[in-house]
């Protein structure tokens, strides 16, 4: 297995559909988060991004995928290059085939927003169909044509696709080298990828560095220094943060309370757990989850 699908199914991340169908007149979407990934495909027509990232508006044409993460400055999605609405009044939702634009809009929550993990990602990740590749290519239609003609269970569909299609966001910046530090840099070295995957695959293994560095069959000192330099933190150090995030996104399920949560994470007792914490996160367990 690959370094990156462990990653992905540990954090357990899913796409919520906020909007599929189409918008009409002067139309603005406003959707900024801090805690939020946001994806906008653009189904049908055209739409501009303005945003400080680019000196023009940037242009969206039907096929092209785009994201923003956390840390992307504030924008907005209007009609127009020229135009910037001073809010969303104008805005008039349609069906698909009644829209001027169509679009499928949603997000995907991150527990740690801020962390490394994350920022290492470029703040806005900008897909044209053109340069989608056979499987994204194939994808964006299956998405479309359950927009276009929605049926029985067309909402559901739709979300299973969009959490392909953050993978596939995630593969196209480590592939066209858009990702220079941080994990997703550090799977494209195959000895750092070797011990990362072991890493995201059974993160609660008592791994010593020995043990990891013999599985993954590369010297200590080559691990330790790639580790510092594209990671910034010694293996053992990154999988400690790596339970602490899967444990940040348990901490989300309705369901899980702070006690069961450092059970699952391995730690005796749930101070322990909180301490760990809050050092990495700044609040503790029961804030964060309250929040």
């Amino acid at each position: 297995m690959d370094a990156l699908t462990p990653l992905i199914n540990g954090l357990n991340l899913h796409a919520k559909l906020v909007y599929s169908g189409g918008v009409c007149g002067r139309w603005l979407m406003d959707h900024n988060s801090e805690t939020s990934v946001w994806f906008h495909l653009i189904s049908k027509g055209r739409g501009f991004v303005h945003s400080p990232r680019w000196p023009e508006p940037l242009p969206l044409d039907t096929g092209d995928l785009i994201l923003f993460l956390p840390h992307a400055a504030r924008h907005f999605l209007s009609y127009s290059a020229e135009d910037l609405p001073d809010n969303d009044c104008d805005t008039r939702m349609a069906p698909w085939a009644e829209g001027d634009v169509g679009f499928v809009c949603g997000e995907i929550q991150l527990a740690a927003p801020k962390s490394l993990l994350w920022q290492a990602l470029p703040a806005e990740i900008v897909i044209r169909q053109r340069q989608a590749g056979t499987i994204l290519t194939r994808l964006l239609e299956l998405v479309i044509g359950e927009t276009s003609a929605p049926r029985f269970g067309s909402e559901s569909v739709i979300e299973r696709l969009c959490d392909s299609l953050f993978v596939l966001a995630i593969r196209h910046c480590i592939e066209q080298d858009l990702v220079r530090e941080g994990v997703f840099a550090a799977m494209q070295d195959k000895r750092l990828a070797n011990a990362l995957t072991l890493i995201h695959e059974s993160p609660w293994q008592a791994w010593t560095l020995s043990e990891l560095c013999a599985k993954a069959g590369v010297s200590k000192s080559v691990l330790s220094e790639k580790f510092a330099a594209l990671i910034g933190h010694s293996p053992i150090e990154y999988l400690t943060l790596w339970r602490l995030q899967i444990a940040a996104h348990w901490l989300m399920e309705p369901n899980m309370t702070v006690e069961r949560v450092a059970e699952r994470s391995g730690y005796e007792s749930v101070p322990a757990f909180s301490k760990a914490f809050k050092r990495h996160f700044g609040v503790s367990p029961g804030t964060f989850r309250k929040s």
